[in-house]
């Protein structure tokens, strides 16, 4: 922070705390990778940056605040989970459950993974979160869009979106494309949005 938190900000972001912390704390816990410890501190975050931003959030109403300290909260593990799971494309396929491949196809597939995650990097935001998710986590279609917050719809449509950006930039060599979850998970996840 640049300088002190005038005190009437203090009080204002006193009593939001009093009013949403526990609600927060609760939602923190919800999400992956998050245990209770690390809720605490992502419920810490965002009332610091509710306190840095007070001017901007006091012309806001009681609900449209609460909706951004809860943002806050899931764009903060979203960002941290990112950092700490960044992907390797260097790594022992070993690792990972696959039968070692020869050297040649080994180099084949490395050269195609590094392809392929270059490409992910430039890819918007959101898209790039859902094709991670998906090829680096195998999560399911619903995981994603519980994480994200967005209907499972949507992440289908980036997967998309994304599956023809890699085959055109890449080709037919991108390596995690080949099973039949990249269509959809599985027949739940057809049905989830009709019901």
């Amino acid at each position: 922070m640049t300088g002190a938190i005038p005190p009437e900000h203090a009080d204002e972001v006193g009593k939001l705390y009093v009013q949403t912390a526990q609600a927060l704390f609760g939602y923190a816990c919800t999400l992956p990778q998050v245990d209770p410890a690390r809720a605490e501190d992502l419920v810490q975050v965002a009332f610091q940056e509710a306190a840095v931003c007070w001017d901007k959030l006091a012309a806001l109403d009681a609900e449209r605040r609460r909706q951004w300290l809860f943002r806050v909260v899931r764009n903060k593990a979203i960002d941290e989970w990112r950092r700490n799971r960044r992907v390797q494309p260097d790594a022992d396929p070993a690792e990972h459950g696959h039968p070692a491949a020869e050297p040649f196809s080994q180099v084949l597939s490395t050269l195609a993974l590094r392809k392929c995650w270059s490409a992910i990097e430039r890819m918007p935001t959101t898209r790039q979160r859902v094709a991670f998710l998906r090829w680096n986590e195998e999560w399911s279609t619903r995981e994603i869009a519980d994480w994200l917050g967005v209907a499972s719809a949507t992440v289908r449509w980036h997967l998309k979106i994304a599956r023809d950006e890699l085959v055109e930039q890449v080709g037919s060599a991108v390596p995690f494309l080949d099973g039949p979850e990249d269509a959809c998970d599985s027949e739940n996840d057809l049905g989830e949005e009709a019901s």
